[in-house]
């Protein structure tokens, strides 16, 4: 880590991180690591929003994640002035008896048993994509753009396959989730015009949800939407606007999050030869490079909370109710206090299940109900891409990083690629 970097105080290496220059485009990590080193819980006044907290520590941003003295529902978006009233909410953003009801009906369908029933479908998802990346290839290889060819449509395809959204909708509701995140994105959340066409996409998701979930009532089919549809607990069942907030939150959480893991865990493999090479010569540390790549290079770098009772931090600092917090995935994720030697790219890390997990799924209760889903499907991308491509190299100044402020990945990401076949 540069001295440079280190030398700069809390305030500064916050205001750089937040305006997103180059430098901490390309690597925000030496940032993360003065941050803590300066002030691992630094607390920042925000006008108009009050006191707020920045915590980039393993303990403290995991015990922001399940403390029931921190709420999610007050980081909320605000959407829906452009039609009048308040979009739908999703488990993203409730907390308390609404959140615990509404998960428990859901979780029955995200079982590793039932995920693993759908390893078929994803494999030949996989294949739709890889088959044509090979048939576009000249003779001796070329060069592919993983994030549009592969990363990007992957995910879409996944998640429409497991909900039972025609594939002629996919690339249509592709577009609707990449304007609606941008509803909760830290960066241009104060961009009316943004969020405008945000609320908007976000309105056309719920009301191609609710139609199709009307159509699946009328005809049940074996997919997710037909299931939740049916599933009852001591009476109780999902109502149509609560189905619809979980079919946008799995297009929206899902979509981010592969498209990301799949290409900046790509780019991890090719910056660490050694490593590649170590993961083709033993496939069966897929699963451990996939849990791997979530901790060396996040694809959601900050999430956020409230605090809503006095309380302490991990160290004993004071907390009162009503301050905001920041939770640094991507800092506590590199925390060398829980993970040695955090800066190096290891494949076999989790291979042994004795390393702490990445917060990149989140802790407690909202830690992730699609986990084993993205699991699967990570598996399945990088296995695909190791099987098809004899080697992949990225290639020279093609690649462009997001400018996001919660998620990291790139919009594209060009390889130099040798077919296997």
């Amino acid at each position: 880590m540069s001295e440079a970097v280190m030398d700069r105080d809390a305030g500064t290496l916050l205001m750089e991180l937040m305006m997103k220059t180059p430098e901490t485009i390309e690597d925000p990590y030496p940032h993360y690591h003065a941050l803590r080193a300066a002030d691992p819980h630094y607390r920042m006044s925000v006008p108009g929003h009050g006191d707020g907290w920045v915590l980039t520590t393993y303990d403290d941003c995991r015990f922001a994640m399940k403390s029931p003295a921190l709420d999610k529902s007050g980081v909320r978006p605000q959407l829906g002035k452009e039609r009048g009233d308040e979009r739908i909410r999703t488990l993203l953003f409730m907390d308390g008896p609404e959140h615990t009801r509404l998960r428990g009906l859901i979780s029955s369908a995200f079982t590793p048993r039932r995920v693993q029933k759908l390893r078929p479908k994803l494999e030949r998802q996989v294949a739709k994509l890889i088959d044509p990346m090979l048939a576009g290839l000249p003779p001796g290889g070329g060069v592919v753009d993983l994030v549009a060819d592969f990363a990007r449509p992957l995910p879409i395809a996944v998640i429409g396959e497991l909900v039972g959204v025609p594939e002629a909708d996919w690339a249509m509701l592709r577009e609707l989730t990449k304007k609606a995140s941008a509803a909760v994105d830290t960066i241009d959340i104060h961009n009316p015009e943004m969020l405008r066409d945000a609320d908007k996409a976000m309105y056309d998701m719920e009301e191609y949800f609710a139609e199709l979930l009307e159509e699946r009532r009328r005809n049940p089919k074996d997919d997710l939407i037909s299931g939740l549809s049916a599933v009852e607990i001591d009476g109780d069942r999902l109502s149509v606007r609560e189905l619809v907030s979980v079919v946008v939150l799995l297009f929206s959480a899902g979509f981010h999050t592969m498209t990301d893991l799949i290409s900046l865990g790509t780019r991890a493999l090719c910056e660490n030869p050694a490593e590649l090479a170590r993961l083709r010569a033993d496939r069966s540390l897929l699963g451990s490079a996939v849990e791997e790549f979530l901790r060396y290079d996040s694809p959601i770098q900050i999430t956020g909370r409230t605090f809503i009772a006095d309380t302490h931090l991990t160290d004993g600092t004071p907390v009162p109710a009503g301050d905001q917090v920041v939770v640094v995935i991507g800092a506590a994720n590199r925390d060398p206090a829980r993970f040695p030697d955090p800066d190096r790219l290891d494949v076999g890390r989790y291979a042994d299940g004795s390393v702490e997990p990445p917060l990149s799924f989140a802790w407690g209760a909202h830690h992730c109900l699609g986990v084993q889903l993205a699991r699967l499907e990570g598996v399945l991308a990088f296995g695909a891409l190791l099987d098809n491509f004899a080697d992949f190299q990225l290639a020279d100044d093609k690649r462009a990083f997001k400018t996001s402020g919660m998620f990291r990945g790139f919009d594209t990401l060009a390889l130099n690629v040798v077919p296997s076949r």
